[in-house]
């Protein structure tokens, strides 16, 4: 189907612009906040063939649709003139009464991931660009021998090095977007934590203090909650000044009162807090690892998968991942759900060799194809054929578990947030790189072999 007839289908089977509270798209698929889902035509909705799979999480309508995505998401922007709230534009009365209505609807667990998720999602372009990055600087380092002795080559791991040093920024201009605040002051904000001169007070004064009151030594580059939870207090402090501030003086006092009152809060309060959660986070995860990291591999890599389908997987890497990174040059954790990705790939390879319905075979076979050869973005197959016949997804997870353990047990790591792919390999080069290979080689063999040998219920067709 044409792109701008599939999206004008997609548009009216959710139930019109009118029942659309948000809208945001990330690598595969189209996420929408509805203000009622039973408007939405699942049936109808799923029978397109473009649409690979349609997800109901954490208050999110998710529309899997895999590479045309993009091209799909600006069309439904245009056609139903939602751009405005797309950009976080200030429309604040009609999309705050908007939200909590929806979120009125929701447990606090769907709000929450909801909520991570739509904050962590626009920032993905960013994170694969770096990482890429990352790979080519790698690249460039193994086989030409080129060091930060040589001006470009150290311009561009600067580059790459900018979104870690930068994160809290970039976290922050997507959460003042999710929580519909001024953008310029959430920026201007979050800029303090990571400014030269507050860093340099902070290392060379030994007890700072803001009004009488300590401020924490803490380190805020790659961190990502403090900013959420400071934005997030910006948003609620707006409205209320919004509410009590006359409109002739709103322009000059909201801004100003805004700077005056959360970036002191931030500094003292939420920025310590946040900063706590996110190691905690992290705490949990190296934690097992450090107990075992045959065990984390094992956990991680079989359960992987299961996070993609809710799109926590992006929470994590952010959370986890990239702080390890940006600490300590490579990720040890988390890494070991690579295997898993080829995995999936494994399993929709072994179904499109074992079924005898031609459009089964042909389905299977495309979608393995464009899955692995697109840097192991693995939706497309893991919904459109995995998921679908429920066994190879099983099977997949108990090779994802395989290859994750023995990665662990090798201590592989990345160096950039990438996912395993054929063109990302440089970004695993290292400690436990053979028995990250190793790993996915056999996870892929045990999940292909036995998607083959039990086969799929053809009839699900």
């Amino acid at each position: 189907m044409e792109i701008n007839n599939l999206a004008k289908e997609i548009l009216h089977l959710v139930g019109g612009k009118e029942n659309i509270s948000s809208v945001t798209s990330c690598m595969t698929r189209l996420r929408f906040v509805l203000k009622d889902n039973s408007k939405a035509q699942q049936e109808k909705i799923t029978e397109i063939p473009e649409v690979i799979k349609v997800i109901e999480f954490g208050g999110q309508y998710q529309i899997v649709l895999g590479s045309i995505v993009e091209d799909v998401y600006k069309a439904i922007i245009k056609m139903g003139d939602l751009q405005s709230k797309e950009l976080g534009e200030d429309n604040q009365g009609t999309e705050a009464s908007d939200n909590n209505a929806i979120k009125d609807k929701q447990s606090i667990i769907d709000s929450l991931i909801g909520t991570l998720s739509g904050i962590f999602t626009p920032l993905i372009p960013a994170m694969l660009g770096m990482g890429f990055l990352k790979v080519l600087c790698v690249i460039l380092n193994v086989f030409w021998g080129i060091t930060e002795s040589n001006a470009t080559y150290a311009i561009l791991m600067t580059l790459s090095d900018s979104f870690f040093y930068f994160l809290p920024i970039l976290v922050g201009w997507s959460a003042a977007r999710r929580f519909d605040t001024n953008v310029g002051v959430s920026l201007v904000i979050l800029g303090l934590l990571i400014h030269p001169d507050f860093i340099e007070l902070l290392d060379t004064t030994s007890d700072v203090t803001f009004l009488g009151i300590p401020v924490s030594d803490v380190s805020y580059a790659s961190s990502v909650l403090p900013a959420i939870l400071s934005i997030y207090l910006l948003s609620k402090f707006e409205l209320l000044l919004k509410k009590v501030i006359p409109k002739t003086l709103r322009s000059i006092l909201v801004p100003f009162l805004s700077l005056l009152v959360i970036a002191p809060i931030t500094v003292l309060l939420l920025g310590p807090i946040g900063d706590w959660g996110g190691r905690l986070i992290t705490t949990v995860f190296t934690s097992l690892y450090d107990l075992s990291p045959l065990l984390a591999g094992a956990l991680i890599g079989g359960t992987w998968q299961l996070l993609i389908i809710g799109g926590m997987h992006v929470v994590i890497l952010s959370m986890v991942t990239i702080p390890n990174i940006a600490a300590f040059g490579r990720d040890t954790v988390i890494v070991t759900h690579a295997p898993g990705l080829i995995c999936q790939c494994a399993a929709g390879l072994a179904v499109a060799l074992k079924a005898k319905d031609p459009k089964i075979k042909k389905t299977a076979g495309s979608l393995t194809f464009s899955s692995f050869f697109a840097g192991s973005v693995i939706e497309p197959v893991m919904y459109g054929v995995n998921l679908k016949y429920k066994k190879p997804f099983y099977f997949a997870l108990i090779g994802g578990a395989i290859g994750g353990a023995i990665a662990g047990a090798s201590f592989a790591g990345v160096t950039a947030p990438v996912a395993l792919s054929i063109y990302s390999l440089p970004a695993f080069f290292g400690t436990g790189f053979t028995g990250l290979i190793i790993g996915t080689i056999i996870g892929s063999l045990v999940t292909f072999v036995l998607t083959y040998v039990v086969g799929i219920d053809e009839e699900i067709e």
